[in-house]
Protein backbone atom coordinates (compact mmCIF):
# COMPACT_ATOMS: atom_id res chain seq x y z
CA UNK A 1 0.00 0.00 0.00
CA UNK A 2 1.77 3.22 -1.17
CA UNK A 3 0.61 6.88 0.32
CA UNK A 4 0.10 10.23 -1.06
CA UNK A 5 -0.06 13.25 1.21
CA UNK A 6 -1.57 16.39 -0.43
CA UNK A 7 -0.20 19.41 0.49
CA UNK A 8 -2.37 22.43 -0.77
CA UNK A 9 -0.80 26.39 -1.00
CA UNK A 10 -0.59 29.44 -2.41
CA UNK A 11 2.15 31.99 -3.11
CA UNK A 12 4.59 32.65 -0.29
CA UNK A 13 3.35 29.31 1.63
CA UNK A 14 5.04 27.47 -0.31
CA UNK A 15 8.15 28.16 1.37
CA UNK A 16 6.23 26.59 4.82
CA UNK A 17 5.91 23.37 3.15
CA UNK A 18 9.47 21.82 3.90
CA UNK A 19 8.76 22.52 7.31
CA UNK A 20 5.62 19.65 6.89
CA UNK A 21 7.95 16.70 5.37
CA UNK A 22 9.30 14.15 7.47
CA UNK A 23 12.50 11.99 6.58
CA UNK A 24 11.47 9.88 3.88
CA UNK A 25 9.29 6.67 4.57
CA UNK A 26 8.56 3.84 2.55
CA UNK A 27 5.11 3.97 0.42
CA UNK A 28 5.01 7.88 1.32
CA UNK A 29 5.33 10.56 -1.12
CA UNK A 30 3.90 14.28 -1.41
CA UNK A 31 1.75 15.84 -3.73
CA UNK A 32 2.89 19.60 -3.24
CA UNK A 33 -0.13 21.61 -5.45
CA UNK A 34 1.28 25.75 -5.31
CA UNK A 35 -1.29 27.78 -6.75
CA UNK A 36 0.00 31.59 -8.27
CA UNK A 37 -1.40 34.83 -8.45
CA UNK A 38 2.05 36.09 -9.82
CA UNK A 39 4.44 33.78 -11.75
CA UNK A 40 7.13 35.68 -9.19
CA UNK A 41 5.94 33.38 -6.39
CA UNK A 42 7.24 30.34 -8.35
CA UNK A 43 10.44 31.64 -8.16
CA UNK A 44 10.53 31.41 -4.65
CA UNK A 45 9.70 27.52 -4.60
CA UNK A 46 12.48 25.80 -1.80
CA UNK A 47 14.95 23.94 -3.03
CA UNK A 48 13.93 21.14 -0.99
CA UNK A 49 11.00 20.66 -2.74
CA UNK A 50 12.63 20.50 -6.32
CA UNK A 51 15.04 18.03 -5.14
CA UNK A 52 13.64 15.54 -3.15
CA UNK A 53 12.36 12.77 -5.05
CA UNK A 54 9.42 11.82 -2.41
CA UNK A 55 7.75 15.20 -3.74
CA UNK A 56 5.80 15.79 -6.54
CA UNK A 57 5.20 19.56 -7.38
CA UNK A 58 2.58 20.87 -9.53
CA UNK A 59 1.28 24.30 -10.24
CA UNK A 60 -2.04 25.72 -10.72
CA UNK A 61 -2.56 29.63 -11.38
CA UNK A 62 -5.34 31.12 -9.64
CA UNK A 63 -7.33 31.09 -6.68
CA UNK A 64 -9.98 28.03 -4.56
CA UNK A 65 -8.74 25.92 -2.38
CA UNK A 66 -11.13 23.21 -3.58
CA UNK A 67 -9.78 23.89 -7.14
CA UNK A 68 -6.37 23.53 -5.48
CA UNK A 69 -7.59 20.45 -4.03
CA UNK A 70 -8.88 18.71 -7.05
CA UNK A 71 -6.05 19.65 -9.03
CA UNK A 72 -3.45 17.50 -6.49
CA UNK A 73 -6.02 14.93 -6.39
CA UNK A 74 -5.99 14.24 -10.25
CA UNK A 75 -1.75 14.85 -9.78
CA UNK A 76 -2.14 11.64 -6.82
CA UNK A 77 -0.61 8.18 -7.61
CA UNK A 78 -0.83 6.78 -4.36
CA UNK A 79 -3.07 4.13 -3.13
CA UNK A 80 -4.41 6.02 0.02
CA UNK A 81 -4.44 9.89 0.31
CA UNK A 82 -4.51 12.35 2.28
CA UNK A 83 -5.70 16.41 2.56
CA UNK A 84 -3.11 18.22 4.15
CA UNK A 85 -2.34 22.01 4.76
CA UNK A 86 0.74 24.02 4.72
CA UNK A 87 1.36 24.22 8.30
CA UNK A 88 0.59 20.53 9.39
CA UNK A 89 2.95 18.20 11.33
CA UNK A 90 3.28 14.44 10.71
CA UNK A 91 5.14 11.65 12.45
CA UNK A 92 5.70 8.04 11.19
CA UNK A 93 3.21 6.98 14.19
CA UNK A 94 0.39 9.31 12.23
CA UNK A 95 1.16 7.59 8.85
CA UNK A 96 1.61 3.95 10.24
CA UNK A 97 -2.13 4.58 12.04
CA UNK A 98 -3.43 5.25 8.27
CA UNK A 99 -2.03 1.84 6.68
CA UNK A 100 -3.28 0.19 9.97
CA UNK A 101 -6.87 1.40 9.90
CA UNK A 102 -7.27 0.62 5.48
CA UNK A 103 -5.36 -2.90 5.77
CA UNK A 104 -7.88 -3.37 8.77
CA UNK A 105 -10.92 -1.87 7.12
CA UNK A 106 -10.59 -3.18 3.27
CA UNK A 107 -14.32 -2.40 3.08
CA UNK A 108 -13.21 1.57 3.64
CA UNK A 109 -13.21 3.72 1.15
CA UNK A 110 -12.70 6.64 3.20
CA UNK A 111 -11.57 7.12 6.99
CA UNK A 112 -12.04 9.99 8.90
CA UNK A 113 -9.52 10.52 11.90
CA UNK A 114 -8.67 12.69 14.69
CA UNK A 115 -6.34 16.01 15.03
CA UNK A 116 -4.39 17.45 17.58
CA UNK A 117 -3.45 20.80 18.18
CA UNK A 118 0.30 22.12 18.10
CA UNK A 119 -0.03 21.66 21.80
CA UNK A 120 -0.74 18.00 22.15
CA UNK A 121 -4.94 18.66 22.61
CA UNK A 122 -7.09 17.64 20.40
CA UNK A 123 -8.77 19.68 17.75
CA UNK A 124 -12.06 19.41 19.18
CA UNK A 125 -14.15 17.38 21.21
CA UNK A 126 -15.25 14.15 18.55
CA UNK A 127 -17.00 12.71 17.22
CA UNK A 128 -18.37 15.55 15.00
CA UNK A 129 -20.64 16.09 12.57
CA UNK A 130 -18.29 18.26 10.79
CA UNK A 131 -14.99 16.71 9.61
CA UNK A 132 -12.07 19.16 9.01
CA UNK A 133 -10.31 18.52 5.73
CA UNK A 134 -7.16 17.47 7.87
CA UNK A 135 -8.77 14.39 9.62
CA UNK A 136 -9.70 13.44 6.17
CA UNK A 137 -8.39 10.18 4.20
CA UNK A 138 -9.35 7.95 1.24
CA UNK A 139 -8.66 5.33 -1.50
CA UNK A 140 -7.59 7.16 -4.72
CA UNK A 141 -10.81 4.92 -6.16
CA UNK A 142 -12.93 7.38 -4.71
CA UNK A 143 -14.41 9.76 -7.48
CA UNK A 144 -15.72 12.46 -5.79
CA UNK A 145 -14.32 15.78 -5.93
CA UNK A 146 -14.44 19.38 -4.04
CA UNK A 147 -17.64 21.13 -4.98
CA UNK A 148 -15.23 24.63 -6.17
CA UNK A 149 -18.29 26.84 -4.92
CA UNK A 150 -16.96 26.08 -1.57
CA UNK A 151 -13.88 27.06 0.02
CA UNK A 152 -11.20 29.63 0.62
CA UNK A 153 -10.41 31.47 -2.85
CA UNK A 154 -14.31 30.97 -4.04
CA UNK A 155 -16.27 33.80 -5.34
CA UNK A 156 -19.20 33.77 -2.71
CA UNK A 157 -18.50 30.83 -0.14
CA UNK A 158 -15.64 30.76 1.96
CA UNK A 159 -16.07 27.67 3.60
CA UNK A 160 -18.18 24.20 4.08
CA UNK A 161 -16.05 22.04 1.12
CA UNK A 162 -15.48 19.30 3.18
CA UNK A 163 -19.24 18.78 4.88
CA UNK A 164 -19.86 19.07 0.93
CA UNK A 165 -17.59 16.75 -0.32
CA UNK A 166 -18.01 14.13 2.43
CA UNK A 167 -22.04 14.78 1.52
CA UNK A 168 -21.49 14.00 -1.87
CA UNK A 169 -19.62 10.57 -1.37
CA UNK A 170 -22.33 9.36 1.05
CA UNK A 171 -24.52 9.87 -1.77
CA UNK A 172 -22.68 8.56 -3.98
CA UNK A 173 -22.27 5.38 -2.07
CA UNK A 174 -19.33 5.31 -0.60
CA UNK A 175 -18.12 3.91 2.58
CA UNK A 176 -17.07 5.99 5.30
CA UNK A 177 -15.58 4.74 8.76
CA UNK A 178 -14.15 7.19 11.75
CA UNK A 179 -11.37 5.80 13.73
CA UNK A 180 -10.37 7.67 16.75
CA UNK A 181 -6.82 7.85 16.49
CA UNK A 182 -5.17 11.47 15.89
CA UNK A 183 -2.94 11.09 12.17
CA UNK A 184 -2.04 15.53 12.31
CA UNK A 185 -0.95 17.67 14.42
CA UNK A 186 -2.18 21.61 13.05
CA UNK A 187 -2.53 25.01 14.53
CA UNK A 188 -6.32 25.84 16.02
CA UNK A 189 -8.33 27.44 13.62
CA UNK A 190 -9.91 30.65 14.19
CA UNK A 191 -13.29 30.00 11.72
CA UNK A 192 -15.83 30.43 15.10
CA UNK A 193 -13.66 34.31 16.15
CA UNK A 194 -14.07 35.15 12.40
CA UNK A 195 -18.07 34.63 12.40
CA UNK A 196 -18.92 37.27 13.81
CA UNK A 197 -17.52 39.72 10.98
CA UNK A 198 -17.77 37.54 8.22
CA UNK A 199 -20.46 37.65 6.31
CA UNK A 200 -19.52 35.24 3.42
CA UNK A 201 -18.48 33.01 6.35
CA UNK A 202 -22.52 33.43 7.38
CA UNK A 203 -23.55 32.90 3.71
CA UNK A 204 -21.15 29.79 3.45
CA UNK A 205 -22.60 28.22 6.79
CA UNK A 206 -26.23 28.55 5.62
CA UNK A 207 -25.49 27.03 2.13
CA UNK A 208 -23.53 24.24 3.84
CA UNK A 209 -26.30 24.07 6.02
CA UNK A 210 -29.05 23.66 2.72
CA UNK A 211 -26.71 21.05 0.69
CA UNK A 212 -26.24 18.53 3.70
CA UNK A 213 -29.28 18.60 5.15
CA UNK A 214 -31.84 20.35 2.73
CA UNK A 215 -34.39 23.20 3.12
CA UNK A 216 -36.23 22.64 6.12
CA UNK A 217 -33.80 21.79 8.04
CA UNK A 218 -31.27 24.35 7.06
CA UNK A 219 -33.56 26.87 7.93
CA UNK A 220 -34.32 25.22 11.50
CA UNK A 221 -30.57 25.29 11.71
CA UNK A 222 -29.65 28.62 10.67
CA UNK A 223 -32.22 30.00 13.25
CA UNK A 224 -30.69 28.32 15.57
CA UNK A 225 -27.08 29.31 14.67
CA UNK A 226 -28.42 32.72 14.60
CA UNK A 227 -29.90 32.65 18.24
CA UNK A 228 -27.08 30.87 19.87
CA UNK A 229 -25.00 33.94 18.84
CA UNK A 230 -27.38 36.07 20.20
CA UNK A 231 -27.56 34.10 24.00
CA UNK A 232 -23.84 33.36 23.65
CA UNK A 233 -22.19 36.51 22.41
CA UNK A 234 -24.84 39.00 22.38
CA UNK A 235 -24.89 39.55 18.56
CA UNK A 236 -27.81 40.45 16.79
CA UNK A 237 -29.03 37.55 15.64
CA UNK A 238 -30.98 39.31 11.96
CA UNK A 239 -28.19 40.43 10.06
CA UNK A 240 -26.15 36.60 10.60
CA UNK A 241 -30.09 35.07 10.14
CA UNK A 242 -30.15 36.83 6.57
CA UNK A 243 -26.83 36.51 5.79
CA UNK A 244 -27.62 32.27 6.24
CA UNK A 245 -30.51 32.51 4.33
CA UNK A 246 -29.00 34.39 1.49
CA UNK A 247 -25.82 31.92 1.26
CA UNK A 248 -29.04 29.35 0.99
CA UNK A 249 -29.73 31.12 -2.46
CA UNK A 250 -26.38 29.89 -3.60
CA UNK A 251 -27.03 26.17 -3.50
Amino acid sequence: MTLDILICTIDQGIEKVPEVLMPPMDGVQYVVSMQWTDERWKERVPKMLEEREDVKLTFLEGKGLSRNRNHAIECATGDVVVIADDDNRYTEEFIQTIFDAYKEHPEADMIHFQALSKEGTYLHLYPVDFVSSVEMTFRRKVKVRFDERFGLGSEKLCAGEEQVWVKDARVAGYQILYVPKPIVMTPVGTTGRQFLRNKKLQMSKGATFKYVYGTSNAIWRTIKEARWWMVHRGANPLPILYNMLKGMVEV
